[in-house]
């Protein structure tokens, strides 16, 4: 037997960290609209900030790094898809903030466009799905070589100016900072107990063995609809993870 009180807890914590964090993103990309608005639009692909608009931008990108101490980084992507003049290629652009302990840092990542060719975010399911679907992803946990290193679920919201797609506000959560924050509560249920991702994939552990982004085998946990959000959500094991009955997905 498990402790229901423990789990609800451990439940509802997860709940309040994700739900807080897609509203964060969602209005951060409604102020990013507001800034962009009129911004000339290079075929509804991306935007280049003037310092006007990016001054403001960051303001706001502040605002979600100073009240929200699960988040590790903050900003907005977008890709011009017609290059300025002299430029190869498209222009990558990425407002991108980081926070550790009370200090919030920029992460120069648009200054090196060379490397953005090389690590086109575009590619990512948190900029891919935004932009082809208009819709938020919470995309994760994977390794984020393009900003910490760190396993990192990464949630996402596209920016729109009218219908068109104009880039995607994101927040990053480290997979070190929900261990901090919730095993605490997961290691009082009193059985192993994991959150894992839509596709099964472990975001964090009490069981020793099962590491983050290692692969929860022979469960059915994928709740995927059109139209809907994908999800973490608390999985209970029995006491040996490894026998064959299923786990409990609370």
């Amino acid at each position: 037997m498990y402790n229901d009180r423990h789990v609800e807890r451990a439940r509802n914590m997860l709940d309040d960290i994700l739900v807080t964090a897609q509203q964060a993103t969602a209005m951060l990309a409604d102020k990013t609209a507001q800034i962009l608005y009129g911004l000339p639009l290079y075929h509804a692909k991306g935007v280049r900030l003037a310092q006007e608009q990016r001054g403001a931008l960051q303001k706001h990108i502040h605002d979600v790094l100073h009240h929200n101490a699960w988040c590790n980084g903050a900003g907005f992507a977008s890709y011009a898809a017609m290059p300025a003049e002299g430029e190869e290629g498209g222009y990558w652009t990425l407002e991108w903030w980081r926070q550790e302990g009370n200090t919030i840092q920029y992460a120069q990542l648009e200054h090196n466009q060379a490397q953005r060719r090389r690590l086109d975010f575009r590619l990512f399911e948190w900029f891919r799905q935004p932009a082809s679907r208009h819709l938020p992803v919470i995309d994760g946990p994977y390794v984020d070589y393009v900003c910490n290193g760190a396993y990192t679920i990464t949630i996402a919201h596209p920016v729109l100016i009218g219908e068109k797609f104009a880039g995607v506000t994101a927040v990053d959560i480290l997979v070190s900072t929900l261990d901090r924050l919730l095993l605490p509560a997961l290691g009082a249920i009193g059985k192993p107990a994991l959150i894992i991702n839509n596709d099964a994939r472990v975001v964090t552990s009490t069981v020793p063995e099962v590491r983050s982004g290692s692969l929860l085998k022979n469960q059915d946990v994928n709740w995927s609809a059109e139209g809907k959000v994908p999800l973490l959500r608390l999985v209970i094991l029995p006491s040996s993870h490894s026998e064959s009955h299923r786990a409990v997905v609370c």
